[in-house]
């Protein structure tokens, strides 16, 4: 009787320990899964431009005068897209049939939304986008080193705020901010971030309820270029919540 009692303790030993290994790598991989940006639903609004001059000035020029003249050009850009708005959502405990466990309806938008011209798998190894992939990412773009408002140009500053992406902290990264109704560069962290050599991964970090370029309410403003000789590009939407 006693090795039959011992038999049976040690099988349930074996039990419980093969229990709690599985269980610890459920709950690390769905923190993996959970760390990592996933794919978002986008509702496309409306779109404005500014619109060009349509009518030259003019001056008469006399014989012998020399007059100053102030130039004042506005130009629309050839090659930046910006997308602006609220989030909504939040964080689930679902399974694979899509089935509601329990949910955390999302109070404040707080977090990263990125946009890449790929689809990604893997973020790994993502982190600040470095020089070369800057130049190599005009390239592919058809943006000349001449353009006034190309990458390079406009993504100057590296004093952003730290945030952490696919549990991966990232600081000092190419950078610039967007404007608000009232002060110029004032709100919204734009950051240049890359998942490989040939990937750059165009990042906002989110700032809840802040009066945009536009004076209403927004979450996110974010950057992204596009092709200079078409005037298009497509992007994939991804949301990491914090």
């Amino acid at each position: 009787m006693k090795l039959l009692k011992k038999g049976h303790k040690e099988k349930g030993h074996k039990e419980i320990i093969l229990f709690i290994l599985v269980a610890g790598i459920l709950i690390y991989h769905s923190m993996n899964v959970f760390s990592d940006p996933v794919g978002t639903s986008i509702t496309i609004g409306e779109s404005s431009r500014r619109s060009a001059a349509s009518n030259a000035s003019n001056a008469t020029a006399v014989a012998g005068n020399v007059t100053l003249i102030t130039v004042d050009m506005t130009q629309i850009t050839g090659i930046w897209q910006g997308y602006y708005g609220s989030v909504t959502g939040g964080i689930v405990l679902e399974n694979a049939g899509g089935q509601t466990f329990y949910d955390w309806n999302l109070v404040d938008a707080v977090g990263e939304i990125v946009a890449t011209r790929n689809t990604v798998s893997d973020w790994s190894n993502i982190n600040c986008t470095n020089q070369t992939q800057i130049y190599d990412e005009e390239a592919l773009l058809n943006i000349t080193n001449t353009t006034s408002d190309r990458i390079n140009d406009t993504f100057t500053n590296i004093s952003h705020p730290s945030f952490s992406i696919a549990s991966r902290t990232m600081s000092n990264c190419r950078a610039t901010r967007t404007y608000n109704s009232t002060t110029s560069q004032s709100v919204f962290w734009n950051v240049l971030l890359s998942t490989n050599e040939t990937n750059v991964v165009y990042t906002v970090i989110m700032d809840n309820d802040v009066i945009g370029f536009n004076g209403t309410i927004v979450d996110f403003q974010l950057l992204v270029p596009v092709n200079k000789d078409s005037g298009e590009a497509t992007y994939f939407f991804y949301v990491e919540l914090d």
